[in-house]
């Protein structure tokens, strides 16, 4: 595939031209479209002004992570080495431009050698000198906290004015390791601006957002009403009116995931939302369940016999504090879960007949393999075929 990018110069960065808006043609799709690459202007202020349907209150609005911590120091501290509290933040506020600036990276076939360059700004950018010259494409967005990967995203404006995400072909891994994105390796771009990466739009571009982030709304190419990374009130909602009466009552009531009309069903709903659920896959796919379901965790774990036969009390938090990230749980702690429901004590317990206390997760949730050498828990607890 030939392709042309026309573009419209607003300056000079340290290896070329910085490009404000351009128009990529390719020579077997001609007129794709008009996009804007300018850097919108995106608010990390802890308020947001957006509603969100399990809020308690009608006026309630978000105090951010730090009002928390006034009532809830442990759980602010462990949430701060969580994943969850490093999602989302713009290229240039990472080290990913030092880590990618004056690289070049091969994109396979179809694709090319994509080189890699920062601005004075740390903006990144990235060129395809055997499509563009030297012309860049901006890298905006990077999702992921790196405790596995960071992938990067820019936003851009279709031509029938749409916002389109491009999900960048690059990824980089734990340690600085750059690898192709996963689920990027067989795919085949379509259009000039797939030579950089996955496009989505509409609802699949927002969640994508959603699930990195407490707030954010894609507008215009940008995400208005940025609250980033996954914060406490992703989980638990605006916090405004909770924090309100709980500066005015010793002993104030519980709030949301600590109501008493809180159940198992809740929280998964609640984890699933990101973390994914049945209804995110296809008949096909529940049935033949691929290695890929691996990161699909709920789904895993609602069709383990240890949730069935659980009478609904088996819950995510059964397992792991959501508060606190997985590097910091030692083995000990997991095979502790395990004999909660499976003590050789208790007549009433089904016991392992190979082992009653090591070796459980290993044996029936083992880690699998996923692109580029990620390894994931499926959270399907069963008695594995040899």
């Amino acid at each position: 595939m030939v392709a042309k990018l026309n573009i419209r110069v607003i300056g000079m960065g340290v290896a070329g031209l910085v490009v404000a808006s351009a128009t990529l043609i390719s020579s077997n799709e001609p007129g794709i479209g008009t996009f804007d690459l300018q850097h919108p202007e995106v608010s990390l202020t802890q308020f947001g002004d957006a509603k969100r349907s399990d809020q308690t209150g009608a006026d309630a609005k978000f105090v951010g992570r730090k009002v928390c911590r006034e009532c809830h120091e442990t759980n602010f501290d462990l949430h701060a080495n969580h994943g969850h509290a490093s999602t989302f933040h713009q290229v240039s506020q990472t080290d990913l431009p030092e880590i990618f600036a004056d690289t070049k990276f091969d994109g396979g076939a179809n694709h090319g050698i994509y080189e890699y360059f920062a601005d004075d700004q740390q903006a990144l950018y990235v060129r395809l000198p055997a499509e563009f010259g030297q012309q860049a494409f901006p890298l905006q967005y990077a999702l992921g906290s790196g405790q596995h990967a960071q992938t990067m995203l820019t936003l851009t404006t279709s031509a029938d004015g749409q916002t389109e995400g491009i999900e960048h072909r690059v990824t980089c891994y734990h340690n600085e390791r750059v690898g192709i994105t996963p689920g990027h390796s067989k795919k085949i771009p379509s259009n000039a601006l797939e030579l950089f990466g996955d496009m989505q739009r509409g609802e699949p571009l927002q969640r994508c957002v959603d699930c990195h982030t407490t707030q954010g709304e894609v507008v215009d190419a940008s995400v208005k009403g940025l609250v980033a990374n996954v914060n406490c009130e992703k989980c638990h909602g605006p916090g405004s009116e909770h924090v309100r009466v709980a500066r005015n009552t010793p002993t104030p009531p519980k709030y949301s995931v600590g109501r008493e009309d809180w159940d198992g069903e809740s929280e998964i709903q609640l984890c699933g939302d990101c973390h994914r659920l049945p209804k995110n896959l296809s008949e096909r796919e529940v049935r033949e369940y691929p290695d890929l379901l691996a990161r699909f965790q709920p789904v895993g774990m609602l069709r383990s016999r240890c949730y069935l036969e659980s009478n609904g009390q088996m819950r995510c938090t059964t397992c792991h504090n959501p508060h606190q990230t997985i590097q910091a749980v030692a083995k000990d702690q997991h095979i502790h879960a395990c004999i909660q429901c499976h003590d050789n004590q208790n007549t009433e317990h089904v016991v392992c007949s190979v082992s009653t206390d090591s070796g459980c997760i290993g044996c029936h949730m083992p880690p699998l393999e996923m692109d580029e050498g990620l390894r994931f828990h499926d959270h399907w607890i069963r008695v594995r075929e040899e």
